[in-house]
């Protein structure tokens, strides 16, 4: 007797991406996943350039949701999802994929395979290869500094099948990640105060603090414009969600054992946001943290943060990295100064997180 399919929700969102809807959405629809019946649903974030018209036209057969003010990539995704959860009561997984990538044949069935047979893993992610540099590499997995950066395995390397085995990582990237719908359905997806960047290590961090893995998947793979400018172009969103992951998701002693590193890498990113013209999003960034509407936001969010979390830091953090590489931002003194001191200062205090 044959089994009825898989069923999964494709997922993606996008703002002002006219450009890259055929190229994503042929790909997609013609990508072959035998066992899957697959839902595609577009969420267009109040673009102005005809992208939701596009995709009604061209592409009957997706379902689109225009929003009608710009939510950002957190929320989006979020009205998305409740799409998915009204309309498709039967799906088991969501897979988000950023409009801006081609998918490789059969990406779906790769993925569905490995979380059907690992029941702890809670989102699994692609292989992301460049576009048009198909050959080299955009994330082999995301790796997360203990200080709350988020760096990419392996960008730009040139693929020789270094990366070919699937493994556990410190989080995925939303550029096309498959998640579990149980655990979506406890946690939630993305937070909305993120809006965008760092969303997915939010969402992988709490999906680990409840007791679910993010795994790497190569079997699956998907190409992806990538644009290496996004450090220093969206410079304040970074800034500030990587404090308010620390600030949501650490314990206090940790944060206060860390408070001298903490210190350290701010005086660094003070150097870099005026070498780079960015003080006024770094101060903005502090700001943020200081509105009173925003503070019983943080304290609600931690609250419910702490409460749901099974594990405690020490094996939360024992992946961590304890270096930040990334060739967008490299630079001398984070090269001979930065790194070797956070290293030294994650090799001394590592011991003592015991909670």
């Amino acid at each position: 007797m044959a089994h009825p399919p898989i069923e999964v929700a494709v997922l993606i969102c996008c703002h002002q991406s006219k450009e890259y809807v055929h190229d994503c959405l042929r790909s997609v629809l013609d990508s072959e996943d035998p066992g899957i019946l697959t839902h595609v649903v577009v969420v267009d974030d109040a673009s102005t350039d005809g992208t939701d018209e596009l995709v009604k036209q061209d592409f009957p057969e997706v379902h689109c949701i225009r929003m009608e003010t710009n939510c950002g990539f957190s929320g989006a995704n979020n009205a998305g999802w409740q799409h998915v959860r009204q309309s498709y009561p039967n799906v088991r997984y969501i897979a988000l994929l950023n409009i801006d990538t081609i998918v490789h044949c059969g990406y779906l069935r790769s993925l569905v395979d490995y979380l059907e047979a690992h029941d702890d893993v809670g989102a699994a992610q692609a292989k992301l290869m460049l576009h048009p540099e198909m050959d080299r590499i955009n994330s082999a997995g995301n790796r997360c500094h203990f200080l709350g950066f988020g760096t990419m395995t392996g960008y730009r390397e040139q693929d020789h099948g270094q990366y070919d085995q699937p493994r556990s990582i410190d989080y995925a990237s939303g550029a096309m990640v498959m998640v579990r719908r149980e655990p979506l359905e406890q946690v939630g997806l993305f937070d909305p105060t993120f809006y965008m960047y760092l969303e997915d290590a939010e969402l992988s961090w709490k999906l680990r603090q409840i007791g679910f893995d993010t795994c790497f998947v190569p079997a699956s793979i998907v190409y992806h414009r990538y644009r290496p400018d996004a450090p220093l172009r969206y410079y304040y969103w970074l800034e500030r969600n990587r404090w308010l992951l620390l600030i949501v998701y650490y314990r206090l002693p940790t944060l206060v054992l860390l408070a001298p590193a903490l210190l350290l890498m701010e005086l660094g990113q003070f150097f870099f946001a005026w070498r780079h013209g960015k003080l006024t999003e770094k101060l903005s960034s502090y700001w943020f943290f200081w509105k009173p509407a925003n503070i019983v936001m943080l304290h609600q969010r931690r609250r419910a943060a702490q409460k749901r979390r099974l594990i405690g830091d020490r094996p939360f953090m024992t992946r961590f990295a304890d270096e930040i590489r990334f060739e967008a931002i490299d630079h001398r003194l984070l090269r001979f100064v930065g790194n070797p001191l956070l290293r030294a200062y994650w090799a001394l205090v590592r011991p003592f997180i015991f909670w």
